[in-house]
């Protein structure tokens, strides 16, 4: 299967959007996935996790699985994308998430929808989507401010999976923050998060070099094209609801591009970012007073 494919493949099994409450059937169906891959996989050292919103009892989700084969010491990746190919499922690559190896599938009508991602089990990524759903599973409250979150990011963009993503991003760093998944000096990483989830795009380099105390300008290689993210550190008080006013949309200086969500600056822990199309627009941005009122 073709790239092209592949990806047209991709987005058509995650639209619409549609967050249902939690349905006590979804173990079970991810049981059924979990032998239907392991028969698939005998002999190879691996196992199998259910993680993402379907594994939290009680947490509104889309119904789609989502599912990590975690490769352990004896198991290797080439050898288990020889496995699932010729079974129906199709690898996409990392799609800008280091660590991450997913495939998408057609047919198999007697599964629950599901979403395939192949580790190892020392990825950071592996460590964050076991993380979340423990912490979850045991904090009721965060649980519940996820759940509103993913429902009205569902009433708001029905039908864009994206702008879905980047609309609940904030409750999810917010509890990331909390259980310890992105600390003060994780900027680049942090970076690379809202690059992907706020902004759809598919990275495959990021660099970041310090302007100046407390700020930094992220230059990123994605599938795209080459952005540039300035990101300015800060408390965990700043709000995604952050306006640059009318006098910038007045201004002769380009302005930052927008979110999924349309939003043209982004909160997150430690840091509000604002992505350009090029290093000269974020530098201009930076040196105006423009970043200053809206930092």
């Amino acid at each position: 299967m073709d790239e092209e494919n592949r990806l047209k493949m991709s987005a058509a099994m995650t639209k619409p959007v549609e967050v249902l409450p939690y349905d006590p059937a979804w173990p079970l169906r991810f049981e059924e996935v979990r032998k239907h891959l392991l028969s698939i996989l005998s002999g190879q050292d691996v196992r199998v996790e259910h993680v993402g919103s379907t594994s939290v009892p009680d947490l509104a989700a889309k119904p789609i699985l989502d599912i990590d084969i975690v490769l352990l010491d004896g198991a290797n990746f080439t050898e288990v994308k020889a496995l699932l190919e010729p079974n129906g499922y199709f690898h996409l690559g990392d799609l800008g998430i280091f660590g991450r190896e997913a495939f998408r599938y057609q047919g198999k009508p007697q599964l629950m929808r599901h979403n395939l991602y192949v580790l190892q089990a020392d990825a950071d990524e592996l460590k964050r989507h076991l993380t979340f759903r423990d912490w979850l599973r045991g904090h009721p409250q965060d649980r519940e401010a996820y759940a509103q979150a993913k429902m009205a990011a569902a009433r708001q963009f029905p039908h864009d999976i994206s702008a879905y993503i980047d609309a609940k991003s904030d409750v999810i760093l917010d509890i990331y923050k909390r259980c310890g998944l992105y600390r003060p000096q994780d900027l680049t990483e942090l970076a690379r998060s809202v690059l992907i989830n706020r902004y759809d795009l598919r990275i495959e380099e990021i660099d970041c070099k310090r302007l100046q105390q407390g700020v930094y300008l992220c230059r990123a290689k994605a599938m795209q094209g080459v952005f540039c993210l300035l990101a300015w550190e800060k408390p965990g008080s700043a709000s995604s609801e952050t306006s640059l006013g009318q006098d910038a949309a007045e201004s002769a200086i380009a302005l930052p591009l927008p979110t999924a969500s349309g939003q043209q600056l982004c909160r997150a822990p430690f840091a509000i970012f604002a992505l350009f199309g090029s290093e000269k627009d974020a530098l201009v941005f930076f040196s105006s007073d423009l970043w200053k009122n809206a930092a």
